[in-house]
């Protein structure tokens, strides 16, 4: 019987290193967010649902899924986040027995003010005339995750540019 992960520590040899430095970088600003997060209170699951919400109404289930939770968790993020008014729940038209949340102005702005945060703290990373570059590059690595999500099409470049044009 092979062992997965002996396997694939053998792969890994063989991992191109911008992989590597691209997963580095991942974290690094996850935990730079998780902080932005923080001053302006709220947390990263919680984006996340905002984030899913503003594409249209969802059950709880569907979001827990989404953000890869488990349903207890995101019970408790729900809660929270309808007691600061951030989510509505509504009556579900498909479906008289289950509801959908949605977002409130509240949380629309929320997300907003959270998303102009991140893209504050972003130039702060380059040196002068490496913002072009950077902005072309996460654009283009937006895009392609955004093409190969289930539920979703893809978002143009153009949308992402709309939405924080609106503010």
């Amino acid at each position: 019987m092979t062992n997965k992960r002996d396997s694939t520590l053998t792969e890994d040899a063989d991992i191109d290193r911008r992989l590597i430095l691209m997963a580095r970088t991942v974290v690094v600003l996850f935990r730079e967010f998780e902080k932005i997060a923080r001053e302006l209170e709220i947390t990263i699951p919680q984006y996340r649902f905002l984030l899913f919400l503003k594409r249209g109404p969802k059950r709880a289930g569907e979001l827990a899924v989404e953000a890869a939770i488990r349903k207890p968790t995101a019970s408790g993020l729900i809660a929270d986040m309808e007691k600061r008014g951030l989510i509505a729940r509504k009556p579900d038209k498909d479906d008289g027995r289950s509801v959908k949340l949605s977002l409130t102005a509240k949380g629309l702005k929320k997300h907003r003010e959270f998303e102009e945060a991140l893209a504050r703290y972003l130039p702060s990373l380059l040196e002068a005339g490496d913002g072009g570059r950077m902005l072309d590059a996460f654009s283009e690595l937006a895009y392609i995750i955004d093409s190969r999500r289930e539920n979703t099409g893809p978002v143009a470049v153009d949308d992402l540019v709309e939405d924080a044009d609106r503010g």
